[in-house]
């Protein structure tokens, strides 16, 4: 198993389960969710973990910075049974 696959089950278990995401986008950085119930998360436990640089609660979203292997690490989220949705990137681009 790879580190974003490691990576990817605990922040899976620490953010209550694939049943508390509404949606999981990506930017260049972060892995953007939005939870269903924010209080299932246990921030400290997400800080903590190898691989993640950071937490940031903005815009209702709970955004997850990983770095570089985001992409990698989304798809292992994805595989495991998260709900996602376009990268983030891609978002303003519809609005256009």
């Amino acid at each position: 198993m790879g580190n974003e696959q490691r990576m990817a089950d605990e922040i899976l278990k620490n953010i209550g389960g694939s049943d508390n995401v509404k949606n999981l986008t990506h930017c260049m950085t972060r892995l953007r969710f939005v939870l269903k119930d924010e209080s299932k998360a246990n921030d400290e436990a997400i800080k903590n973990l190898d691989g993640v640089m950071g937490l940031r609660k903005q815009g209702g979203q709970y955004q997850i910075i990983v770095g570089n292997n985001v992409s990698r690490t989304y798809a292992d989220l994805m595989k495991l049974g998260v709900s996602g949705g376009l990268k983030a990137t891609n978002l303003s681009k519809r609005k256009s």
